[in-house]
């Protein structure tokens, strides 16, 4: 198992962040999922034979969120160790 951090951007509230949260944990190959509103990041633990960080990625876009992006709205995505 790993673990992914995913920085968000798009979340309102906390029903946001249960929606994401919902959509990762149905996704096949994560064990578990956790979502903070007020961090605006997920935390997932998966099983990287099954299912990618891309794909992670792709599940929060079909949510209807976006992956943040280095920078975005003032802070470090956490990636480059920025």
């Amino acid at each position: 198992m790993q673990i992914g951090m995913l920085r968000l951007a798009g979340l309102q509230n906390d029903q946001c962040a249960g929606k994401v949260e919902a959509a990762l944990a149905a996704t096949a190959g994560v064990d578990a999922a956790s979502v903070s509103y007020e961090n605006a990041k997920a935390s997932v633990r998966f099983d990287e034979s099954q299912v990618s960080l891309q794909d992670l990625h792709a599940v929060v876009q079909q949510a209807g969120y976006r992956i943040a992006v280095h920078g975005e709205d003032g802070a470090c995505c956490g990636g480059c160790g920025g």
